[in-house]
């Protein structure tokens, strides 16, 4: 089975490939700066598994709760929230370029 690469550089075309799940997304122009600031948020699967194995499964439970009051908070479009949510359990992000 082939890995699925398509290279997006608009939110909707991003939206569309998040949507059906697309194997590898390239990001992109202007927008791949919205993603790197993702980028920075999100931890790699060692550190991610050491945070829950390190807090008992207690560390994922506060992190969601967490993760959902800065929502209610934030001020970015709906659409925008969803997007980000998409990438960050769905995706691990990798710089290519510079740009």
């Amino acid at each position: 089975m082939a890995i699925e690469q398509i290279t997006v550089k608009t939110k909707a075309e991003l939206a569309v490939e998040l949507d059906k799940k697309t194997d590898e997304i390239i990001v992109e122009g202007d927008f791949s700066r919205n993603i790197s600031e993702i980028k920075k948020g999100q931890l790699n699967d060692t550190d991610e598994l050491g945070f829950a194995v390190g807090s008992g499964g207690t560390g994922i439970l506060l992190e969601y709760g967490i993760s959902k009051l800065m929502d209610v908070f934030d001020p970015k479009a709906k659409e925008d929230k969803k997007l980000c949510k998409q990438i960050e359990r769905l995706y691990t992000i990798k710089r290519l370029t510079k740009e």
